[in-house]
């Protein structure tokens, strides 16, 4: 009677092995899809910060040359102020 009950046994073991594995292969993906997830996050978050900090780079230079051009209109007119004769 030993004889019957040995296929069956294997086939229960081979049963509980699949469901074992296929739980482990349904964690590697979940863990997968949320390691993806996480890393698009991160690089959307970053993304938005450099370009934030374009944004910040590129007021300051405007800052600076709207300074740059005040102090040539004001050199300029201390100039005219100077030579009151002298052309442009």
């Amino acid at each position: 009677m030993t004889g019957p009950k040995d296929p069956l046994l294997v086939i229960e073991q081979l049963r509980r092995s699949n469901r074992f594995w296929k739980a482990v292969a349904l964690a590697a993906c979940s863990a997968l899809v949320l390691v993806i997830l996480l890393g698009s996050v991160a690089a959307y978050t970053a993304q938005m910060r450099a370009n934030q900090e374009l944004r910040r780079a590129d007021a300051a230079v405007r800052r600076a040359n709207a300074a740059v051009a005040s102090a040539r209109q004001a050199r300029l007119a201390a100039q005219q102020a100077a030579n009151p004769g002298q052309p442009k």
